[in-house]
This record gives C-alpha cells, sequence and structure tokens, in this order.
C-alpha cells in the first residue's frame, strides 16, 4: 500500500509543490528562525541596538542609587505589607480555591514585580474602563518597569524581530505626526499610540514561563467573559434607539446589536474575534472537567455575544478564524466545523440566516455606505497615496470631504488598509504590513515547534485570531477605537511571547493529553 501511495500522481506532485515551497523565497523565509539575518544586518536595527547598548550603559550608573532609594522607600514598604495581607486573607478562602479550580493553576504571583501586576491589571480592564484610564494604567507600568531595567541593569540589548517593526512602525507614526495636516491632534493620537504599542514590551517582559503565559489569557478570557455577558443583557433589555447601525427596511426583524462596554456592535465584534480564539487554546489545553466547563461555558457566552452583533464582517473573520485554529489544532475539528456549518441554518434564526446572506447585497444602506467611502478614499490616494495627510481622524476629515462620493461624510475610510494609506502613505501601510507579517511569521514557527503542547496551541489561536482580525479590516477600520487597538498589541506579544515557553521545563498543569499517539 506504501508502494502504491509513493508511485502515486498525487504524492509525486505534492513532494515536487514541496520542494519548490522549500526552494521558494517565501517558503525559506517561514522556515527560517525569526531573527532572520537581513533584519539583524540592517543599519537600522544595528543602530537600535546601539542605542539599546548605549542607554544600558547610562542606566547602569545610576542603578546602584536609585536600587537603593527604592528599595528603602515608605511606598515600596506599604505596598509590600498591603500585598502580604491581601494574599494572607485571599488565599485561603471559598473564591480563590473556586478560581483555582475553574482555572486549573496556582492563585498566587510570587515573584511578579509591581509593573507585571500592572499589565495583569491593563489586560483586565483594557475592554471595561475608559480609555485615558487604561493609558495611565499603561504608563505606569511602562515607567515601572523602566525603573525596574535601571535598577537591575538589564536593560534589553535587542528587540527581536517583531519588536523591531513595532518600534519602527511607532517612529513612522510620529514623523506622521509631526508632518500632519492637523499637527496638534496628530500629536496626541501619537502620543496614545505610542504609549499603548509599548504594551508588547510590557506583556512580552512580564511572560517568563507558561504558568504566566496562562495566567495573563486567563485574566483577558475572564474579562471577555464579563464584557459579553453584559452585552448579551443588552440583547435582551438594551435598546438601539437613536443609533444608526440598523438598517430597518432591510432588516425590520433585527431590533438590536450590543455593544456592550466597547460603545459599536462592530468594535465589541472586532474585540471578540481576538480574544475568542484565547479562549478556543485554554479549553483545548485544560485537563480538568471542571475546567473545560469553564471554559466551555465562557466560549459559549462569547460565540453568542458575536451573533448578537450583527456584525458581518466579524462573522466572516470568526468563520477564517475557526477554520484556520481547527486545520493547525485538530483536523477532526474541521469535520465538526462543516457538520456545524450544514446544521446552522436549521437553527439560527431567519433574521439572522438574512443578514449573513446580504453579504455584498449593494442594496443594503451599510454595504452602500462602505463603498461610497471606499470610493471617496480611492480618489483622494490619487493625490495624497503616497505621502499621506497625517496621523488620525483630524487630517483625515480635513481632505476627505472635498473627494467624497453623494456627499457622504466619514470618520475613517472603514478599511484599516486604505486608512493607513491615506494617514501615512506607502511608508506606514509597508512598516504595518511588515509588522504582521513577523509576528504571524513568529506564531508559526512556535506552531510547528510544539504543535500538541500549550505554547503551540496557544499561538496558532492568536494566530487564527489574528487573520479574522485582519480580514474584518478590509472592512472596518479596526483601529478606530483606542481600546481595541491596545488589545490588539497586548494579543500579538502574548501570541510572541508563547515562543518562550516551549523552551521551558513542562508544567503538568498546562498540559493535557489530546490525542491518544501522542
Amino acid at each position: 500500500m506504501t508502494d502504491i501511495m509513493k508511485n502515486s500522481l498525487i504524492y509525486k506532485l505534492g513532494r515536487r509543490v514541496s520542494a519548490q515551497w522549500s526552494r521558494s523565497i517565501i517558503g525559506g523565509a517561514v522556515t527560517r528562525d525569526s531573527g532572520d539575518a537581513v533584519i539583524k544586518n540592517s543599519m537600522i536595527y544595528s543602530a537600535v541596538r546601539r542605542l539599546l547598548t548605549l542607554l544600558r550603559g547610562v542606566c547602569g550608573k545610576i542603578a546602584d542609587a536609585l536600587d537603593a532609594l527604592i528599595e528603602n522607600s515608605a511606598v515600596l514598604s506599604f505596598f509590600r505589607a498591603a500585598g502580604r495581607v491581601a494574599a494572607a486573607w485571599f488565599k485561603p478562602s471559598l473564591l480563590c480555591r473556586l478560581i483555582e479550580k475553574l482555572w486549573e493553576c496556582q492563585f498566587a504571583f510570587q515573584g511578579l514585580k509591581l509593573y507585571q501586576l500592572l499589565v495583569f491589571l491593563v489586560i483586565f480592564i483594557a475592554p471595561i474602563a475608559p480609555t485615558m484610564v487604561c493609558a495611565g494604567v499603561t504608563a505606569a507600568a511602562f515607567a515601572l518597569y523602566a525603573v525596574d531595567c535601571v535598577r537591575r541593569k538589564s536593560f534589553p540589548d535587542t528587540p527581536g524581530a517583531v519588536g523591531f517593526f513595532i518600534l519602527l512602525l511607532t517612529v513612522i507614526f510620529g514623523f506622521f505626526a509631526v508632518f500632519s495636516l492637523t499637527p496638534r491632534d496628530s500629536v496626541k493620537i501619537w502620543a496614545l499610540y505610542t504609549v499603548f504599542m509599548s504594551a508588547f514590551l510590557l506583556v512580552t517582559s512580564t511572560v517568563t514561563s507558561r504558568e504566566r503565559l496562562y495566567k495573563l489569557a486567563a485574566v483577558a478570557v475572564f474579562a471577555g467573559f464579563l464584557v459579553s455577558l453584559y452585552g448579551i443583557c443588552q440583547n435582551f433589555f438594551g435598546s438601539n434607539i437613536g443609533h444608526a447601525w440598523l438598517d430597518d427596511a432591510m432588516f425590520d426583524g433585527i431590533t438590536m446589536r450590543v455593544y456592550s462596554t466597547l460603545e459599536n456592535p462592530n468594535v465589541l465584534g472586532e474585540y471578540l474575534l481576538l480574544v475568542i480564539p484565547v479562549c478556543a487554546a485554554l479549553l483545548w489545553t485544560r485537563k480538568t472537567l471542571l475546567s473545560r466547563l469553564y471554559y466551555i461555558g465562557v466560549l459559549g457566552t462569547m460565540l453568542l455575544c458575536m451573533l448578537f452583533t450583527q456584525s458581518r464582517g466579524c462573522w466572516l473573520g470568526l468563520i477564517l478564524t475557526a477554520a484556520v485554529f481547527a486545520l493547525f489544532v485538530d483536523w477532526r475539528l474541521v469535520a465538526l466545523g462543516a457538520i456545524a456549518i450544514f446544521l446552522l441554518p436549521f437553527i439560527l434564526p431567519e433574521s439572522i440566516i438574512t443578514r449573513f446572506t446580504s453579504i455584498g447585497n449593494i442594496n443594503d444602506s451599510s454595504t452602500s455606505y462602505r463603498l461610497y467611502i471606499w470610493l471617496g478614499t480611492l480618489n483622494m490616494l490619487k493625490d495624497f497615496g503616497i505621502y499621506g495627510i497625517g496621523l488620525g481622524s483630524g487630517a483625515f476629515n480635513k481632505i476627505y470631504p472635498f473627494y467624497s462620493y453623494s456627499a457622504i461624510i466619514a470618520p475613517h475610510a472603514h478599511n484599516i488598509y486604505l486608512q493607513l494609506l491615506c494617514e501615512t502613505g506607502i511608508v506606514g501601510l509597508g512598516a504595518f504590513l511588515l509588522t504582521m507579517a513577523a509576528a504571524l511569521k513568529k506564531m508559526l514557527l512556535t506552531a510547528m515547534g510544539g504543535k500538541k503542547r500549550f505554547g503551540g496551541v496557544f499561538a496558532v489561536a492568536v494566530l487564527a485570531g489574528l487573520l479574522g482580525y485582519l480580514l474584518q479590516g478590509a472592512f472596518d477600520y479596526v483601529w478606530y477605537n483606542y481600546r481595541v487597538f491596545l488589545i490588539f498589541w497586548m494579543t500579538i506579544a502574548l501570541g510572541a511571547a508563547a515562543g518562550k515557553t516551549l523552551t521551558a521545563t513542562p508544567e503538568p498543569q498546562l498540559e493535557r493529553n489530546i490525542h491518544a499517539d501522542d
């Protein structure tokens, strides 16, 4: 039987395609380590390394004095004492024991630095708290991280490929903020972008083990559960009166689109695209029945909330996310997905089916609205597509009305790629695409290196979620909400940091015997 397979045309074709892929530029780029020699040998990367080395040298000179000052401060002593009292009270409680059973891990934070505690806090409050609260906590975490680096004399000497591109993208955003058509507004936006993009460094620095990665993910999923629960309640008890995201003429059966804590149904759907696959990864790697039931309930709540957003682009993104996750994790999930797709038309309400099948129908006001905006944006790009007009919606709104079709006013291009091209030109869009390629490649390498381990499954989940998110980006400007912008970079950081866990010592509580042939 083996000889028959090896002599078949399909087998020979597959071998030839595989050989060509390995020799191709794209195939080589995917299969090589993410710290590519091309990037490391570049002048910009070398300059960044020299700058970090210089900063490390400067920090070393003031480290001892600062360390003594902090260690003897009354503020640090107060926080340490408060932490010990809180831990002594909470650890024996019934709530703590329940969390440990559901999350399948020890609720202990020994060894965490203060900035790392704030990272946990930011991950939890990002979809819930106001934007400026999230910015303040993130900035405080970064300041504490910088102080810790000075004290420990351990300033990072290399940003890594993904970190390098994120740093480059931040600098490019700054350039287009300063030279924007509306520089005052653009610089404010750039400052907020810089704070939120620094979360990548904070999260990757916090993840030092599989258990730490799992706890961060569990906190993010729990926050997503609360947001989704509120969204579901909103579906039954809320009101959409005064909002423009309902087409009563075409979808008279839909009277509510939930937005929960994120102010817009599409924004809520984009947030769920990032957190749902993370929840699926935690479910897939759990060992105890109680923990699996918990994550099944959380995942079901999120999926129901996603359904109630009525966001068709996010639905398409979720389908892509599920397909990618299933293909990498277990092919049997593909079969289950095919069965689910066949059964869903018999289960879902007619209003949901009607809305989904309306994708691409230009008679829908939402579709025609976006089409006119894209046409106006493309018209504007003929004059500004190479150089850009400046960062933020202020610059966009200053120019777009002169190019709009049917006098349609829009706050943004309803497409992240067109929006970046408008704001930052070819340079900014190219840097963004390189950043995404580097991040996705790193997660793909992690997935290939640990397919049946927690780190590999988690990397696949984040990769799948990002692909779904980027697909939704073709239909909406997915960075319009600053909190989702923050969550986006923290999610990338979690996926990039998953590779660290493959070299860590085994942690039985985070591993699951998924297959009989492991």
